[in-house]
């Protein structure tokens, strides 16, 4: 679709990182600067923006390949320049390079503004994803003894790439590199018996855990556990599971956490194969 007269549209730079900001905000997004440079790595991202004139940056979108799987995200048209097409033509492009890329579902968080347009494009409703927030104050000392906890350092990114991929439902391999090489935010690896049974990136100026993968609640625990004393200062700890995690949701509910239902999750494209019910924690929307 074209852009309407006086806009084109460029792959964005670092420089476009603050107004791709502004645009988030109003919408109500938050702004996570790791994320945003996340999306502008080739081969495995792009992020587009519509410029006018001035080179004002105008509109945004990227996507992201996780072999099979794409994720659509920061797709937010100024309020100057809605129902022009903005939107329309910067979906298209997105998805024509996730296409590309070999993706064949595609995942997104959605507005109830963004809806019909993500629909026209064959997305449909996919069933509610669960938010919470646990206190610290909750019972997370329910842990399994038998499972080890340490630090991931670099050399770790191939065994929790392969760990990942088959629950995550995609290869993260280069997201899980730069998780590993972030010196603010930790990286756990829990293990039993020597083999890796979940991994947790605590992300502190959130307060949230995500991605957090493990293989039982009692794992889940664990990890949530050593995030929270990770964060002595932080008094709830926020974490997004899929719907199918009915076990996670369950845990969670014992704990005492404040636990949300979120509508917003579209997907078009055959499921691929994951472990939904192995996901505590998502990384954030436009990551999946």
């Amino acid at each position: 679709m074209p852009l309407p007269d006086g806009l084109r549209l460029r792959p964005a730079h670092a420089d476009d990182l603050p107004r791709v900001a502004e645009l988030r905000e109003t919408v109500g997004w938050g702004v996570h600067d790791w994320a945003l440079r996340a999306v502008l790595e080739p081969p495995h991202a792009t992020c587009l923006v519509a410029v006018d004139r001035a080179s004002r940056v105008v509109g945004v979108g990227s996507g992201i390949s996780y072999g099979q799987l794409g994720v659509v995200g920061n797709m937010v048209v100024d309020p100057t320049q809605r129902r022009r097409g903005v939107g329309a033509a910067i979906l298209e492009a997105v998805i024509g390079f996730l296409d590309g890329r070999g993706c064949t579902r595609l995942e997104l968080s959605a507005t109830e503004a963004g809806r019909p347009l993500y629909a026209r494009y064959g997305f449909t409703m996919a069933d509610r994803g669960i938010s919470a927030v646990v206190p610290r104050e909750a019972a997370v000392d329910e842990v399994a003894t038998a499972v080890e906890l340490a630090d991931a350092g670099v050399a770790s990114q191939p065994e929790i790439a392969a760990y990942d991929a088959p629950r995550f439902g995609g290869d993260r391999s280069h997201l899980i590199a730069a998780m590993l090489a972030d010196p603010g935010r930790s990286v756990v690896v829990a293990r039993t018996d020597g083999a890796m049974v979940g991994w947790a990136w605590v992300r502190p100026e959130a307060e949230r855990v995500g991605p957090l993968v493990a293989d039982t609640p009692d794992v889940a625990a664990a990890l949530l556990a050593e995030s929270l004393h990770r964060l002595p200062d932080a008094r709830t700890m926020r974490l997004n599971l899929p719907p199918a995690n009915r076990d996670g949701e369950s845990w969670l509910r014992r704990l005492g956490a404040e636990v949300e239902p979120w509508e917003g999750r579209m997907a078009r494209g055959r499921q691929v194969p994951r472990r939904d019910d192995t996901i505590y924690g998502s990384a954030i929307g436009a990551l999946g």
